[in-house]
C-alpha cells in the first residue's frame, strides 16, 4: 500500500511539473485591440444578426399569413385589422444600436427627405404576403414609409396600432425608386396574434397570449414550410384555448427586434403552467389550424425526428411536460389522416 501511494504521489508530481513547465515555455503575444477595431466588428456580427432576423421574420410573415387569415371564426378577434404587411423602424433596435438602422436600412435615401420629412430615419416594409390587402394595393418590400395619414413617421408603431384599432384604411406616403407615391389599405379581420423571430441556440417556440415566438434555431431546423406552420399552429393553439386575453395588434410584430421575448402580460399567465393534456391540444390543434390554411403537413413529422436528436432521451420517453417525441408523431399523423379523410368527403359531396 505504501508502494502503491509513493508511485501516485511520484505520478502527481510529474503531472505538475509538466504542467508548470509548459507554462513557463509557452508564450504568446497579445495583439493590440482598439476601440475603433472592436466597434467594426460589433457592428459586422450586429449586422449579421439583424439580416438574419429579417430573413427569418419574411419566412414566418410568408408561412403565418395564410394561418392568422384563414382562422380568424376560432381567434375572435374584433376591433383590430390586418394589412399583411411588415415594417422595421429605428425604435425597434436598441439605442445604442440605433445608429446601425439608417446605416442598414435608410442608406442611399436623397438627405433631402429627411430635412423635407424632419425625421432622422423612415420606416421600411420587410415583407408583404401574397394575397394581403397590402399585397393587393401594391405595397413591396423596401418601400420606404414618408407619412401615415398624412402624419409624419416620428413614433411610427403608435400611430399604426392607433389606426389599425380605429379604421380599417390607412394611407402611407411612400418613396420608391426615388418617387413619391400615395397607397391606400384597407385592412381586414385576422387573427392578430403576432408571429416573431427570436435568437436562440435551442429549436424552440414560445407563446405568450400575445405573440408566437420561433426561435432562429427552430426555423433553421425546420426544412419545409409544413413545418413551420405547424409549429406556428401549436402555438397559436395555445394563444387561442390556454389564454383568456387577445390584446395583439399588427403594429406590434417586430422584424429586428432581436431583444423582444415572451413576457407575463398578467397575473393569470403566471400561474398558466404547460401540461400534457394542454401540449397534446396544442399539437392536434396545431394540425387543424395549420391544415385549414392549405398546409398539406405530409412530411410534419419529419421536424421530430431531427428535434429528437438533440435529445434522445424524448424518442421515447416524456417529460413532465411533454409526451414522447414518437407519441406526438404518430398522433399527428392520425390526426392529419382523419383531417383528410374528412376534406376528401366534403370535396365528393
Amino acid at each position: 500500500m505504501k508502494v502503491y501511494l509513493n508511485l501516485l504521489i511520484i505520478f502527481f508530481a510529474v503531472i505538475i511539473s509538466s504542467c508548470s513547465n509548459n507554462n513557463k515555455n509557452t508564450s504568446f503575444h497579445l495583439p493590440k485591440v482598439s476601440q475603433l477595431d472592436e466597434d467594426e466588428e460589433v457592428f459586422l456580427q450586429k449586422k449579421i444578426l439583424i439580416h438574419e432576423m429579417i430573413s427569418a421574420s419574411k419566412l414566418l410573415h410568408k408561412t403565418s399569413w395564410p394561418i392568422l387569415k384563414e382562422n380568424i371564426d376560432i381567434c375572435n378577434h374584433k376591433g383590430s385589422y390586418s394589412l399583411g404587411v411588415l415594417f422595421a423602424t429605428e425604435q425597434d433596435l436598441p439605442k445604442n444600436d440605433s445608429s446601425y438602422y439608417k446605416l442598414l436600412l435608410n442608406r442611399g435615401i436623397n438627405p433631402y427627405y429627411f430635412k423635407k420629412y424632419n425625421t432622422e430615419s423612415f420606416p421600411i416594409i420587410i415583407s408583404v404576403a401574397k394575397n394581403s390587402p397590402a399585397y393587393e394595393s401594391k405595397l413591396v418590400e423596401r418601400d420606404i414609409i414618408l407619412e401615415i395619414n398624412s402624419q409624419k413617421v416620428w413614433n411610427f408603431r403608435k400611430k399604426l396600432r392607433e389606426s389599425l384599432t380605429h379604421s380599417s384604411l390607412i394611407n402611407f406616403t411612400i418613396l420608391r425608386n426615388n418617387k413619391i407615391i400615395e397607397k391606400s389599405v384597407r385592412g381586414i379581420q385576422a387573427c392578430n396574434y403576432n408571429v416573431q423571430a427570436m435568437p436562440a441556440p435551442s429549436p424552440n417556440a414560445y407563446a405568450d397570449g400575445e405573440k408566437v415566438f420561433i426561435t432562429l434555431a427552430a426555423i433553421k431546423l425546420a426544412k419545409t414550410e409544413d413545418e413551420l406552420a405547424f409549429l406556428i399552429g401549436h402555438e397559436l393553439a395555445h394563444n387561442i384555448y390556454h389564454y383568456n386575453y387577445k390584446k395583439g395588434n399588427e403594429a406590434n410584430n417586430f422584424t429586428i427586434n432581436y431583444l423582444d421575448i415572451p413576457k407575463l402580460k398578467n397575473l393569470n399567465s403566471f400561474f398558466l403552467f404547460s401540461t400534457h393534456n394542454k401540449e397534446t391540444e396544442a399539437d392536434l390543434k396545431g394540425v387543424e389550424i395549420a391544415f385549414k390554411a392549405g398546409y398539406s403537413l405530409d412530411n410534419v413529422n419529419d421536424y421530430w425526428r431531427r428535434l429528437s436528436v438533440f435529445n434522445p432521451s424524448l424518442i421515447s420517453s416524456s417529460s413532465t411536460i411533454y409526451k414522447s417525441n414518437a407519441l406526438r408523431a404518430i398522433m399527428i399523423s392520425k390526426t392529419l389522416k382523419r383531417l383528410k379523410a374528412s376534406n376528401e368527403k366534403k370535396q365528393k359531396k
